[in-house]
């Protein structure tokens, strides 16, 4: 194996540059305007050829190798997310109200240095790495928008590999590498729902359709098609995270709105979940004199990784960090990526880099206005994507 580990290492300090200027400058959804044109200017800094605008805001840098040979993609997501930074480090988000708070400052920098590494070495590449930065892979389908533009098509891409630094994976000490063979991550489906009644006077509650009280009853309900007609061999979840309705204590409102989540691994339980959740629904709001609406929103396909291309991603961590540091994960997690519809396209896989330190104070999870990685496996981040591309291209 070419020594990527040290090449990595080289560029550690370029790496935690990129990514605190990633951190200071966060972008929400397909906002990444700003991140998009400085990962294009790096990019044709190293002569890559570069695309922008791909699915709206992403980019796209293709290294060809000098001889000719398979077509693999690295995939990097590179928005924030909706969130007030909470953290104290002098590189703090510049901009009230979007963080990077889930560790895709940290992809972006990687994806960077893999292309930067590759670049160096093209004339001894046999084949071309197409480099994918990915806007909203937080709840809006950049992935879909990206293959839907092309992406994929347009350079022939055999084979798809991306990772998470973090703490997705609790099990994973700070460097190890967590694989799974098969499904990875749950399917996710948004849907908001709406219970409507008839207002009314709080002392007065038989001249009124109550939608509280509907609604509580909707959603004990929805818990029992987990717990009594999905089959408790397969995972599932149902979670109402926003529940709004009415003004004050002494007055029934018109209406209750609710916002939720689906997550799922396998299309029995979509089934079950997606279609009986309106069934519910509508049959409580029938028995009670009550309408209702519900509309179904984003949705994320589970993620699945190839067995074989899992297994030759293994291989070539384990050259890097050994054999001891690479845990198949003994659960999936029912945390939702937008990679699944890459790899619904292509075969490949998707593996989580552990990135908590406890010794550092880095304990806070995904999504915390606290998270935080340890920027130490950032290099290691970026070899073990360049080893694959490598291997992957030679021995095919």
């Amino acid at each position: 194996m070419t020594d990527w580990k040290s090449a990595a290492q080289a560029i550690q300090p370029e790496l935690v540059q990129w990514r605190r200027w990633f951190h200071q400058h966060p972008g929400v959804g397909f906002a990444v305007e700003e991140a998009a044109e400085y990962i294009a200017a790096k990019l044709r800094s190293w002569d890559i050829e570069t695309e922008t605008g791909v699915g709206r805001t992403g980019v796209v840098g293709i290294v060809r190798g000098a001889r000719p040979g398979p077509v693999i993609a690295v995939r990097a997501d590179i928005d924030a997310l909706p969130l007030q930074e909470e953290n104290e480090h002098d590189f703090v988000s510049r901009y009230p109200g979007k963080m990077h708070a889930c560790g895709h400052d940290g992809h972006a920098a990687i994806a960077l240095g893999v292309a930067k590494l590759l670049a160096q070495r093209r004339r001894e590449l046999k084949g071309t790495a197409v480099i994918i930065f990915q806007p909203a892979e937080e709840g809006q389908g950049g992935a879909a928008a990206m293959i839907a533009d092309g992406v994929l098509r347009r350079h022939n891409v055999q084979a798809i590999v991306g990772g998470h630094v973090g703490l997705l994976a609790p099990e994973l000490a700070l460097g190890q590498v967590g694989i799974c063979y098969g499904p990875m991550m749950a399917a996710t489906c948004e849907f908001e729902a709406e219970v409507i009644g008839r207002g009314g006077h709080g002392a007065q509650p038989h001249q009124t359709v109550d939608p509280v009280v509907i609604s509580a009853e909707v959603i004990t309900a929805w818990q029992r098609l987990v717990s009594r007609e999905l089959s408790p061999l397969l995972p599932g979840v149902l979670t109402v995270g926003k529940i709004e309705g009415g003004r004050t204590h002494n007055i029934i409102p018109e209406k209750v709105s609710m916002r939720g989540t689906i997550r799922y691994f396998h299309p029995e339980a979509e089934k079950v979940l997606v279609r009986r959740a309106e069934e519910v629904l509508a049959g409580i709001c029938q028995a009670w004199n009550a309408r209702h609406t519900f509309r179904l929103g984003t949705a994320y396909p589970p993620l699945v990784n190839d067995g074989d291309f899992t297994a030759f991603f293994a291989g070539v961590a384990a050259k890097l960090v050994g054999a001891e540091n690479v845990k198949v994960l003994e659960y999936p997690t029912m945390g939702g990526e937008d990679m699944a519809f890459f790899l619904r396209e292509v075969p490949g896989t998707f593996y989580f880099l552990g990135a908590g330190n406890p010794e550092k104070g880095i304990v806070h999870p995904h999504h915390h206005p606290r998270f935080d990685f340890d920027e130490d496996v950032l290099w290691l981040g970026v070899a073990l994507l360049t080893a694959t591309v490598w291997e992957y291209t030679q021995k095919n």
